[in-house]
């Protein structure tokens, strides 16, 4: 049991990673708080308790922040998909840059302590909703979908989220309202709808629990055809490859999905149904900008891009660069990698499909060297490939 009660209330030190805010008990245990924001007073009900720490929740702000605001969505503090609406976005990049900071400040390096004095302000996004180029949704019974709580398996149903553009919504809308799509819910588990920026159309990716069958495929095609932003129906699950599209309408039956890139000149960037690319379009365009400013890169630099992708940082960094080696252990990326760089005549690439860590280790081990490193790593970061880096670097 917990040893608080839901009339218990806090005083909120600071918002840390995750959005939580951190406050302590009596007998010095640590409590993260959802849902408070830095310097407050808060009333809160127990969620969870583990050795060391426990988890709460706001119910009732005692003295409030004064940059805190009633959040826009209709489903904050019930899906677990959002953590800091609570606040306005101005405010929400500040926490963010201060998080960044506490985190290099708690490591052992004195560099990165010295770090944490001068992060600067997040980049803001362009576009505060409606910027997600893809949702992926959990199926519960009678065909509806939502997301998961706050840690928890439970699912909360949802119509839309203020995060997707208004095309992924209308077709979430659309959706219920369909006797194929009723007919596929039994057998599915999750649902993907993906945004194509080049087309403005959608794709649709139905994760089922078995291999489709003939009566699937026909459900597929109708709805399709049904929903007119759609241009293909997938069906992606384990013991079995992707199938699809299923009910295109005259458009050219593709798996490829495309934006453009505005680079030094424009390019061109395709990914795979099911493959991944930056969710937001726009704050990728900030981020290949930044990491442009950051590499300051001379016309005979040679570059390592690690974790590659498809080519996100690659091909606009190819624009200034002497070559690029780029290192994907996915096999949808670095096809989608190699294809980029032909339909946009860059031909100072290389790409190889390899576990990156081992692939640095036979690097090192050749003595290759690179003028400059570029890593996007996975959310689990890269702790076993950061020290080979400075081997890798002239």
């Amino acid at each position: 049991m917990v040893n608080y009660s839901k009339s218990d209330f806090f005083t909120i030190k600071k918002v840390i990673n995750g959005g939580y805010g951190l406050s302590s008990l009596k007998a010095g245990k640590t409590v993260l708080v959802k849902y408070a924001l830095p310097g407050e007073t808060v009333c809160t009900m127990p969620l969870e308790q583990k050795k060391r720490l426990e988890y709460a929740q706001v119910t009732e702000t005692i003295e409030s922040h004064p940059r805190r605001i009633t959040a826009p969505c209709s489903y904050y503090t019930k899906c677990g998909g959002c953590d800091l609406q609570h606040a306005d976005y101005v405010f929400q990049c500040t926490i963010k840059q201060q998080i960044i900071a506490d985190l290099l400040f708690r490591q052992p390096s004195m560099i990165l302590k010295e770090l944490s004095a001068d992060i600067p302000l997040t980049i803001s996004a362009p576009l505060q909703f409606g910027y997600r180029q893809r949702i992926r949704l959990k199926i519960i019974n009678g065909g509806r979908f939502g997301f998961n709580k706050f840690h928890s398996h439970d699912v909360i149903a949802i119509n839309k989220c203020l995060l997707a553009p208004p095309i992924i919504n209308d077709c979430l809308s659309a959706l219920p309202e369909s006797g194929e799509y009723l007919s596929l819910a039994p057998i599915l588990e999750e649902l993907e709808i993906l945004h194509n920026p080049y087309t403005e159309s959608l794709n649709l990716l139905l994760h089922l629990n078995r291999r489709p069958r003939a009566a699937d495929q026909k459900n597929a095609a109708c709805l399709g055809k049904k929903i007119k932003t759609l241009s293909g129906v997938f069906f992606s699950g384990n013991g079995f490859s992707m199938q699809g599209p299923f009910g295109h309408h005259n458009r050219s039956a593709s798996r490829r999905m495309s934006t453009i890139l505005q680079a030094d000149r424009p390019l061109t960037l395709s990914w795979e149904v099911g493959g991944f690319c930056q969710v937001n379009m726009k704050q990728n365009e900030r981020l290949v900008e930044l990491v442009l400013r950051f590499s300051a890169l001379a016309p005979s630099d040679r570059v390592l891009d690690l974790y590659s992708g498809m080519g996100n940082f690659a091909l606009p960094v190819a624009l200034r660069a002497a070559h690029v080696h780029g290192i994907e252990n996915q096999g949808s990326a670095i096809r989608s990698a190699c294809f980029n760089s032909s339909q946009n005549n860059i031909a100072n690439t290389t790409f190889e499909k390899s576990d990156v860590i081992e692939s640095c280790k036979r690097l090192i081990n050749r003595k290759a060297t690179f003028d400059v490193i570029i890593c996007d790593p996975p959310r689990q970061g890269m702790p076993a490939l950061a020290p080979l880096l400075g081997l890798l670097t002239k």
